[in-house]
């Protein structure tokens, strides 16, 4: 489990980037973290895995306090941000994939093993002797999400990683990662700005300037225009017609709501 106890960040004194959070996510759960630009996500991922350590507060995963071994924290968490050029560091898409996979001293028999499942597992896998600069953005990121992925963590963090991508892409993204993560029972916190992406997510924790606003299910979250407008969040299409059609119709559900639903309705 990731558990965040009063946890406060700062950059420069006297101004909080992350105030008094508390939230836990259990491995095999999938969480959103959504929230406007600047309002402290990016400050959160690099948190839960030890690349930034609480001012006052705690972060634990599976116990370990990230202020006692953030190195451990590292191997049992994966993370993920929004440009992957800044992540790459081998000439082919293969030996970027590698790469954490030697830094853990992975015999190299089982390396290959694992790259050659996930790229398989993630439709790359023709492009191993490729350079990843010559990749489309979408398969950039996959390329990032595999080399995390490869080395196995037991919870994965997806800063933004969908934001420079087309909604097509977006869509694929979100339902790769959703799906390799129900069959690895990997804990995932998938932060992100766009409300759309995350409407199937059971629990979506809401924050604004470094705090946690709000916390619950989907018809909890987006049902409350007022509050999302407040800090800065756009309401799903899906929801405005939701909103309307239970005007109409009192015991519909947003989950009634296919996209050939809305297409008609709109």
């Amino acid at each position: 489990m990731i558990r965040f106890e009063s946890v406060y960040f700062a950059y420069e004194k006297g101004k909080w980037a992350v105030e008094n959070l508390n939230f836990e996510i259990k491995k095999g759960e999938f969480v959103a973290l959504l929230g406007s630009n600047g309002s402290g996500k990016s400050t959160i991922a690099r948190l839960t895995d030890g690349l930034l350590l609480p001012n006052k507060g705690n972060v634990f995963v599976d116990g370990i306090n990230s202020k006692d071994s953030p190195d451990i924290l590292k191997s049992k968490v994966g993370i993920v941000f929004q440009n992957p050029d800044d992540q790459f560091v081998g000439t082919t898409v293969e030996e970027d994939i590698a790469f954490g996979l030697e830094n853990l001293n992975i015999e190299r028999k089982e390396a290959h093993r694992r790259v050659y499942e996930i790229t398989k597992r993630l439709g790359i896998f023709r492009y191993l002797k490729s350079s990843p600069s010559m990749l489309s953005g979408g398969e950039k990121q996959k390329v990032a999400i595999a080399g995390v992925l490869a080395m196995q963590p037991d919870y994965l963090v997806l800063d933004e990683v969908t934001a420079l991508l087309d909604p097509v892409s977006r869509k694929e993204i979100f339902n790769l990662v959703y799906t390799i993560a129900e069959e690895n029972n990997i804990g995932v916190l998938y932060i992100t700005h766009i409300s759309e992406e995350v409407v199937p997510v059971e629990r979506i924790i809401l924050i604004s300037n470094g705090e946690k606003i709000k916390e619950g299910g989907s018809e909890e979250i987006f049902s409350n225009y007022r509050l999302l407008e407040s800090v800065g969040v756009s309401v799903p299409a899906i929801f405005k017609v939701y909103s309307f059609l239970k005007r109409r119709k009192p015991d519909t559900s947003p989950k009634e709501l296919s996209e050939s639903t809305l297409l008609n309705k709109l």
